[in-house]
């Protein structure tokens, strides 16, 4: 009879228990059926939950087919408090930074922020804190994360890994620049621990919200001719046929039926460019309104008049906003190899290699299904990437290598990369697994996961390869998104001379 042997340890913030067996055909499916069953490729086992209602189930699984040596967990009990890295975690020293936390000694002020002292249940088991608060100012470029109540110093420690943080006593609330990609990030690290995050916005002013009101109020009051409301009902069909989102029919139809609201006495398709630019102007900067929303609302409009037929209205006129279009942040190649050699974890290792040897968008990873993979013919299908354009990509032998090991250990059912509780893995958790992977190469950037889609680009362009090639590869529409890598390539810059060289000075 086999015999599957229990251990316990420490994994992912909870004690674990591990399930070592030889394979075999018929228990391997029998261990992935018990409830709540975890792979772990750090420790090279099935594990789960430790507690009794988990062993009961496994015994009832297992029972009749396998004998269960349980003799390790009599043996070795659990580690002391003083020992156990949960009560390590929550009773830290004072994290030494740019801020300062309250030595736990010290009798805190009532409102102050007092460091967690015990682990609050919920009926799953869970640490249970209270909601973390971030506020974006897109205006002064600041970003403040809050505690709202009982927290845990490890987050401390994660804030205090991001660059240019400072801590306000008087708000009790950290600081720290701005941007898309640390929002993301700050919110994936309390999400994936069951954390409620509340993003807010800094606030409009009163007096261009009471503006916005009553000059909105009254253009959406007025009646929609015959001729506009069929010009809704053509636009969306014309969405519904292109196959837009959901989230974009539902952006463009209200936009257009605003403005068309507000020139509510004319047919839509009498419209001039002067009258567009007019709206632009007296409507939506006149209101304070942002650039995205400006973009928004041309794009709409562009996309009606597009298809209206409508001949005289040329749409290339229409002005929109200027945007920034700052350089991709790119990692050198040393720095890609020790952010791919950073895990040790069979199934963290293999997506960043996919992602960077691939090219690969966060969105892309999670969608690939194991029947998107060709061994034959060494390549990989893309469904429905960005704009929904499938493409397909080659694939190195060194990662077949890795999927094969990784596929022999997770054996998962549909997707490549799946969850703990099945169905695809989560964008938030391909974040975390990249910024576990800064961590440990000792890379203190702010970046996102995109990063390593660039690099892969610009590594191209440095290799001699055509621009167009790689623009088929990222699955680029044009050659112009493309061509920013040249940019922040090397090959070319490393081929220009300096004037000081032809001084004759030493």
């Amino acid at each position: 009879m086999k015999t599957l042997v229990l251990k316990r340890f420490f994994h992912r913030e909870r004690w674990r228990i591990g399930l070592f067996f030889d394979y075999d055909v018929k228990l391997n499916p029998l261990i992935r059926s018990i409830n709540r069953i975890a792979y772990s490729g750090t420790h090279k086992c099935w594990y789960i939950d430790d507690n009794e209602d988990a062993l009961q189930e496994v015994e009832r699984i297992i029972n009749g087919y396998a004998e269960i040596d349980a003799s390790a967990l009599k043996s070795e009990s659990k580690k002391t408090k003083q020992n156990n890295p949960v009560s390590a975690a929550i009773s830290p020293e004072p994290v030494k930074g740019r801020h300062k936390i309250r030595d736990q000694k010290e009798e805190p002020p009532d409102n102050d922020l007092i460091p967690v002292t015990r682990i609050l249940k919920t009926a799953e088991g869970r640490k249970s804190f209270d909601p973390v608060e971030l506020k974006i100012n897109e205006t002064d470029g600041q970003l403040s994360v809050k505690f709202t109540g009982q927290y845990d110093p490890v987050w401390v420690e994660e804030i205090a890994s991001y660059s240019g943080l400072r801590y306000d006593k008087i708000s009790k609330q950290f600081l720290l620049p701005w941007s898309p990609v640390t929002v993301d990030s700050i919110s994936d690290f309390f999400t994936y621990r069951g954390v409620e995050v509340r993003i807010l916005k800094g606030k409009v002013p009163e007096a261009l919200i009471a503006l916005r009101k009553e000059t909105g109020d009254e253009i959406r009051s007025r009646e929609l001719g015959s001729r506009a409301q069929e010009a809704l009902g053509l636009m969306e069909k014309h969405l519904g046929e292109m196959r837009y989102s959901g989230r974009t029919s539902e952006s463009y139809l209200p936009l257009l039926t605003l403005f068309f609201k507000y020139y509510n006495d004319k047919d839509p398709l009498k419209i001039t460019n002067r009258e567009v630019t007019d709206f632009v102007n007296d409507f939506i900067i006149r209101n304070g309104y942002s650039s995205s929303y400006q973009n928004q609302m041309i794009s709409a409009i562009k996309v009606f008049f597009k298809i209206s037929g409508r001949k005289r209205l040329d749409v290339r006129l229409f002005v929109r906003p200027r945007r920034s279009r700052s350089l991709p942040k790119v990692f050198s190649k040393e720095e890609v190899k020790r952010i791919l050699s950073a895990t040790k974890n069979d199934k963290h290792r293999l997506l960043l290699w996919l992602i960077y040897s691939c090219g690969l968008r966060r969105g892309e990873i999670t969608n690939i299904k194991l029947s998107d993979l060709d061994r034959e013919r060494s390549i990989l299908h893309i469904r429905e990437g960005k704009g929904k354009v499938d493409r397909i990509v080659p694939v190195s032998e060194m990662v077949w290598e890795k999927i094969g090991q990784y596929t022999g250990g997770y054996m998962p059912k549909e997707y490549l990369f799946e969850g703990q509780g099945g169905g695809k893995y989560s964008s938030e958790s391909v974040y975390r697994v990249f910024k576990g992977a800064l961590k440990k190469a000792g890379i203190k950037r702010e970046v996102g996961v995109h990063s390593l889609r660039h690099s892969y680009a610009t590594h191209l362009h440095e290799s001699g390869l055509d621009i167009r090639y790689i623009q088929e590869l990222l699955g680029h529409k044009s050659t112009r998104t493309t061509e920013i890598y040249t940019h922040v390539s090397r090959r070319n810059l490393s081929s220009i001379r300096s004037p000081i060289e032809d001084l004759g000075i030493k």
